[in-house]
């Protein structure tokens, strides 16, 4: 039973890992670093990650730009 939850608690890192890398590919951030984060501590450094993103969109076009996603 341990050995199971060791083995679920390890491919749940590798694939918040995996996640953390392909987020990071996509808008550009270090690769090494958010792959790290995601593998150590898993989907709790999601709010770090947007909180990042939003700080390099607001420096890049301003507070008060509107910005369109589609």
């Amino acid at each position: 039973m341990l050995l199971l939850l060791m083995l679920l608690v390890s491919c749940f890192s590798m694939f918040c890992g995996l996640f953390f890398y392909c987020q990071a590919l996509v808008t550009g951030f270090g690769r090494k670093r958010w792959t790290m984060a995601g593998v150590l501590f898993g989907p709790l450094i999601w709010p770090m990650f947007m909180m990042k993103k939003r700080m390099r969109l607001n420096r890049l076009f301003g507070f008060n730009q509107l910005i369109f996603r589609a």
